[in-house]
């Protein structure tokens, strides 16, 4: 029997700029047959009616008039009427802005890094399951098809893991940014590390651990960084980290990972934003190297879309004697492909209503984990907060 079809009602926190990517993507036109669709039912703003409605209307967000508009984001959590709220204020707010969400029993999507630090998040994650309502980091790039395809038809059949490399350095930074940027102003969160490298470190977890962490863990063995230059604060700039799988009791050593991230390379800073994030690279943006097959992920790999698999083995051979290489293409069916996450936590807030269920968190052993290499690396590198910043 087909599922009814549900409607799951939005409210945003904050109109951010990654709201004005997210909000659009989340609300194109779908097929009637879908068994899942979305509105924005209310927003928060401190900019009051007439901020919310040029937001809108430069956002084209279809049925503007039925959006209710709060001047306070408190207000809208304690008052609107909505089933998933989307938070996307800076990463140094996140704390404060889901814990009261969560005190008021609602279903949150978090904006990345979830939050400053592995032992915030934890806060969340606990509170989220006591309140008995659903959580979620918005890690959209583990939601694509390609990263589904891999996780479930490819990474069972390569064998184990023993390397992976994963990058993302891309130029948010330009020598002409004012630094009173939000990507410069340290007590907004800005830093490569958390702003990019969370993408980095999520493939490799992804590599490392997408069948399971099993009877090992991985830790940050190594890592170090370069500050942004001629910028007060040291923000960070250009991460490398080296993660070490090893069994927990023996300490063997099982797999590596190099994680690199920059905000001012590669490349140029000058076209458009959306361009330069699509533009090919000559070298692949991870690489997984497994005991019986390589995997490769073009640039950019927040939203990979297509997958090349080299087999070893002398059935793979070419003429040539090197092994052939497999494209598989899993494009992403609509826009940017963000709305994938969306669908995820709208269908587990669905299940669940009228339940008295304790509540959920999608991939929280994944978040806590990549949170907490950040954790390790910031202490390594030298990358320091303000004490205020991380408190609980």
């Amino acid at each position: 029997m087909a599922q009814e079809q549900y409607t799951c009602r939005w409210a945003a926190l904050s109109l951010s700029n990654i709201a004005s990517v997210f909000l659009p993507d989340l609300l194109q036109p779908r097929p009637d047959s879908e068994p899942i669709q979305h509105e924005l039912v209310c927003v928060s703003t401190t900019g009051g009616n007439e901020r919310a409605a040029k937001w809108m209307n430069e956002n084209k967000i279809p049925n503007q008039e039925s959006v209710k508009v709060y001047n306070s984001w408190e207000e809208m959590l304690e008052k609107g009427d909505f089933d998933i709220v989307y938070i996307s204020t800076p990463h140094t707010l996140h704390y404060e802005h889901v814990t009261k969400a969560l005190k008021f029993k609602r279903n949150v999507l978090l904006e990345k890094p979830a939050t400053m630090n592995r032992a915030q998040y934890q806060k969340c994650v606990d509170l989220a399951v006591q309140q008995g309502v659903v959580l979620m980091e918005a890690m959209w790039t583990r939601y694509l098809p390609a990263t589904k395809y891999l996780t479930e038809e490819l990474l069972p059949k390569i064998g184990e893991v023993k390397r992976v490399y994963a990058e993302f350095s891309f130029p948010i930074v330009s020598p002409d940014l004012a630094h009173s940027s939000r990507f410069l102003d340290k007590q907004a969160g800005a830093g490569s590390l958390l702003d990019q490298g969370v993408y980095a470190l999520t493939w490799a977890d992804i590599a490392l651990n997408g069948l399971g962490a099993g009877s090992t863990i991985t830790d940050v063995a190594h890592a170090s960084s370069m500050s942004v230059p001629g910028v007060p604060g040291e923000v960070d700039d250009i991460d490398t980290l080296v993660l070490s799988k090893h069994e927990k009791d023996s300490k063997q050593q099982k797999a590596v990972g190099i994680v690199t991230t920059s905000m001012t390379l590669t490349g140029s800073s000058k076209p458009a934003f959306y361009q330069r994030l699509i533009a090919k690279k000559a070298s692949p943006a991870v690489r997984i190297e497994a005991t019986k097959a390589s995997i490769a992920i073009p640039f950019p790999p927040i939203r990979p879309q297509e997958l090349h698999v080299q087999w070893y083995g002398e059935e793979f051979l070419g003429e040539d004697g090197i092994e052939k290489e497999e494209i598989i293409k899993k494009p992403v069916e609509r826009g940017w492909g963000i709305w994938y996450q969306a669908d995820v936590i709208a269908a587990a807030v669905r299940d669940r209503k009228g339940s008295e269920k304790q509540g959920e968190v999608i991939g929280a052993e994944e978040s806590l984990r990549v949170l907490g290499w950040m954790d390790q690396a910031r202490e390594q590198a030298g990358i320091v907060y303000d004490e205020k910043l991380e408190q609980l």
